[in-house]
């Protein structure tokens, strides 16, 4: 598993793929508790992009401090960008599912420039926030309360045997799987952030490629805010899935969006 450091934080990651020549790389992030395994057989069916798939910090292999100060956008948005550091990429295509959606907006609001194109998937926007705060305020204060009895628990699941070639169910168990007083920190730091903006001013100003996925009947990731999020980015694509679980059942569709969108973005020419 490569590695790499920001700073304190040993961040893990994974590559697949082989970039085309006129290819962006493409960075995509999972969902909150869960790792980069979410996304793995989505990335699986980009074999001729370079997909680097991250597990943001208090995540999958990467280091999980207990802080909740240290899981904010900004914070969060910092992994993005020693990614590119490390791998000595100027931009890429930043993009993510629920959390990471929303991390790779935060990241194009505070680094336009090293996005080549946006790919939001699900993201919790304010309608979801009236859903999401006192669901996941109440969760984290599960978490802290009841870790003693929950970290056992977790250990056990962690554990657990699961068959060859579904990754979606090894995420599961990552999630399922994580330190309660991980767990805790993560809920509370990020229940702690402001909301991201969403204002046309703001939005207004990013002017890369984006795709937006939304789907219906679904409290927190609500089809509206992604609609509205596409219609007011400049250059916002939307699609609309039948289901949330669409995608994670049929990955290769989600991968053919992902390309058709894809096709039309270049990496920018080396300068010199």
């Amino acid at each position: 598993m490569p590695t790499f450091f920001r700073d304190d934080l040993r961040l893990h990651y994974a590559e697949r793929g082989r970039a085309r020549a006129d290819a962006p790389a493409i960075v995509l992030m999972h969902g909150l508790l869960f790792s980069y395994r979410l996304m793995e057989r989505v990335a699986q069916r980009l074999v001729d992009y370079r997909v680097l798939l991250l597990d943001l910090h208090g995540h999958g292999g990467s280091d999980k401090p207990t802080d909740p100060a240290r899981y904010t956008w900004a914070e969060m948005s910092a992994d993005v960008d020693a990614l590119l550091d490390e791998l000595g990429l100027a931009s890429a295509v930043i993009g993510g599912l629920s959390l990471g959606a929303n991390v790779a907006l935060a990241y194009a609001q505070a680094h336009p420039a090293r996005c080549d194109a946006l790919i939001l998937e699900m993201p919790v926007l304010l309608r979801g926030h009236r859903f999401g705060r006192p669901v996941f305020g109440g969760l984290a204060n599960v978490y802290r309360g009841g870790r003693r009895a929950l970290r056992p628990m977790a250990r056990a699941v962690n554990r657990l045997p699961l068959p060859a070639g579904i990754p979606e169910l090894a995420a599961f168990r990552d999630m399922a799987g994580q330190d309660p007083s991980v767990a805790a920190a993560v809920l509370r730091g990020l229940l702690g952030e402001d909301p991201l903006a969403e204002d046309a001013a703001t939005l207004g100003r990013l002017d890369m490629p984006a795709l937006v996925v939304g789907h219906r009947r679904d409290p927190l990731h609500v089809l509206d805010d992604a609609r509205d999020l596409a219609h007011r980015l400049p250059n916002g694509r939307f699609i609309e899935a039948p289901s949330i679980a669409h995608y994670r059942l049929h990955p290769g569709e989600l991968a053919a969006q992902f390309r058709t969108f894809l096709d039309d973005v270049r990496p920018p020419a080396p300068s010199g």
